[in-house]
C-alpha cells in the first residue's frame, strides 16, 4: 500500500519524539540518581518499593516510640534516684534524733526538715514528662497522681496500670512504673505502707518522743492501767512481767470495757505473779504484784497501727498506785512499738531498699528499650539498603544507554531532514 508523504513525516516525527522522551527520562535518572519506577514502567519494582516504604514508616514509628520510652524511663530513674537520696537523708536525721542527748527543741527542728523532705517527695512523685504526662500515674497520665489531704495524709489518685509503647507489631515495652507500686506499697513487718506515711510517722514520733515509751517498769507493787482503744474490738499485744517472770498478753480490747484485759492478765498469773481486777464502775484495771514486786511492760503492739501518730490516739496509761488506789507517782504512756523513732528508722531502710528495687525495674525496662532501638537501627539500615537496590539507578548503564539513544536520535533526525527535502522530481532524475 502506498504511503503518503504526510504519513511518513508524522511517523518519523513521532519516532524522534519517543527517542527524545526516552532521552529526557534517562537524563532525569542521571540527575536524581533514581530509576523510573512508575507502575507503567516497572510494575513489579513499583510494588516492591511501596512495600519497602511501608516498612520504613513502621521502623520510623517504632524508633520514635523507643525514643519516647527511653526519655520517660530515664526521667523516672532520675526521679527515683532523688527519692532514694531523700530517704537516705531522712534516715540520717532519724538516727540523729534517736540520740537521747537531744532535747525536744532539737527533735522539733529535725521534724521541720523531715516535713520539708516529705513535701519534696510529693513533688517528685508528681513529676511529668516533656508532654505533660504524669510519670507515676499509671494510665491516669493527665491527672495529678498524689494528693495531700487536709490532715496531711497523701492519697494516690492514679491507677495500677502500666503505660507501654509498641516496639514492634507484636511487642510492647513499659515506659514507667505506676505510683502504687513505686510509692504506696513498701513492705514492713506490719504490712505495706506508703513512703509518705513513713515520713508522716517519723514526724509524729519526733513530736511525741518525750511523752511515751514502748517499755517501762513500775515499782511499788501496784499499778492502774487505762487503755485508749476503739469502740470496735482491736487486738492489743504486750509483754507483762512480775515477780515470777514474764508472759505475752494478747487480747481484743474495746474502749470502756476492761474485762478482756483483766481475764488475759489473770490467765498468766501463775507465770508472772500478777493479778488483776477491774475498776468498779470504771474502765481502769488494777494490777497487783506478789510481795510488792516490780511490774514491767514491753513490746506493745496494736493491730493495724503501722506508723506513729500525733497526737497519740491509742495506748495504755500506766499509773503507780497505793493500797487506796490513789496515784503514788507520775503516769507514763505505753505506746505501740511503731510510735518510737527507731521503728521509723527501720521503715526508712525498707523504703530505701524498695525504691532501689523500683530503680532496678526501670533500668531493666530501659535496657530492653535500648536493645530494641539497636535492633530497629539495624533493620532501618537493611531496609535502606534494600530500597537503594530497588530505586537507585546504575549510572554507568544509564549514561551508556543515553549516549546510544542520542546517537540514534541524531541519526534519525539527519535522515528525516534529508528525506523530507526530496520531491518527485528528485526520483525522476
Amino acid at each position: 500500500m502506498p504511503i503518503s508523504t504526510k504519513t511518513f513525516n508524522d511517523q518519523a516525527i513521532r519516532g524522534i519524539s519517543r527517542l527524545t522522551e526516552q532521552a529526557n527520562a534517562y537524563q532525569e535518572q542521571i540527575a536524581s540518581g533514581k530509576k523510573d519506577l512508575r507502575p507503567s514502567q516497572d510494575p513489579v519494582a513499583a510494588a516492591r518499593l511501596s512495600a519497602i516504604k511501608e516498612m520504613e514508616a513502621d521502623v520510623s514509628r517504632f524508633t520514635d516510640n523507643m525514643g519516647s520510652a527511653k526519655t520517660r524511663l530515664g526521667l523516672s530513674d532520675t526521679v527515683l534516684e532523688s527519692v532514694q537520696n531523700i530517704l537516705i537523708r531522712a534516715n540520717e536525721l532519724a538516727i540523729q534524733a534517736a540520740n537521747d542527748t537531744n532535747m525536744p527543741a532539737d527533735r522539733l527542728a529535725i521534724r521541720a526538715e523531715i516535713v520539708q523532705l516529705r513535701d519534696s517527695l510529693i513533688g517528685l512523685a508528681n513529676t511529668t514528662d516533656d508532654r505533660g504526662q504524669a510519670l507515676f500515674g499509671g494510665y491516669m497520665t493527665r491527672e495529678t497522681p498524689f494528693v495531700t489531704n487536709a490532715n496531711g495524709a497523701v492519697s494516690y489518685a492514679g491507677d495500677t496500670g502500666q503505660t507501654t509503647v509498641l516496639a514492634s507489631d507484636d511487642l510492647a515495652l513499659p515506659t514507667a512504673v505506676n505510683g502504687a507500686d513505686a510509692f504506696m506499697r513498701i513492705e514492713t513487718d506490719e504490712g505495706p505502707v506508703s513512703v509518705f506515711d513513713i515520713f508522716n510517722g517519723l514526724a509524729a514520733s519526733l513530736e511525741t518522743a518525750g511523752d511515751s515509751a514502748t517499755a517501762l517498769t513500775m515499782t511499788g507493787g501496784r499499778v492502774r492501767i487505762d487503755v485508749s482503744a476503739e469502740r470496735a474490738p482491736q487486738l492489743h499485744e504486750f509483754t507483762i512481767s512480775g515477780p515470777l517472770g514474764s508472759a505475752r498478753i494478747s487480747s481484743e480490747l474495746v474502749a470502756g470495757s476492761p474485762d478482756a484485759l483483766v481475764a488475759a492478765i489473770n490467765a498468766v498469773s501463775a507465770a508472772t505473779g500478777l493479778s488483776a481486777v477491774a475498776e468498779t464502775n470504771g474502765s481502769g484495771v488494777f494490777v497487783t504484784a506478789q510481795a510488792g514486786g516490780e511490774i514491767g511492760f514491753g513490746n506493745y503492739q496494736i493491730a493495724g497501727e503501722r506508723t506513729a501518730a500525733s497526737p497519740i490516739g491509742k495506748g495504755m496509761t500506766i499509773t503507780p498506785i497505793n493500797d487506796q488506789n490513789a496515784a503514788s507517782g507520775a503516769s507514763r504512756m505505753l505506746v505501740d512499738s511503731d510510735q518510737v523513732i527507731s521503728a521509723s528508722i527501720e521503715k526508712l531502710w525498707s523504703g530505701i531498699e524498695h525504691i532501689g528495687l523500683q530503680r532496678a525495674r526501670v533500668g531493666a525496662y530501659f535496657n530492653a528499650a535500648d536493645i530494641q532501638s539497636e535492633a530497629l537501627n539495624r533493620k532501618d539500615l537493611l531496609v535502606a539498603e534494600t530500597r537503594s537496590g530497588i530505586e537507585d539507578a546504575d549510572m554507568a548503564e544509564v549514561i551508556s544507554k543515553l549516549q546510544s539513544l542520542l546517537v540514534n536520535r541524531d541519526a534519525a533526525q539527519q535522515v528525516f531532514a534529508k528525506l523530507s527535502q526530496q520531491s518527485l522530481f528528485d526520483f525522476l532524475r
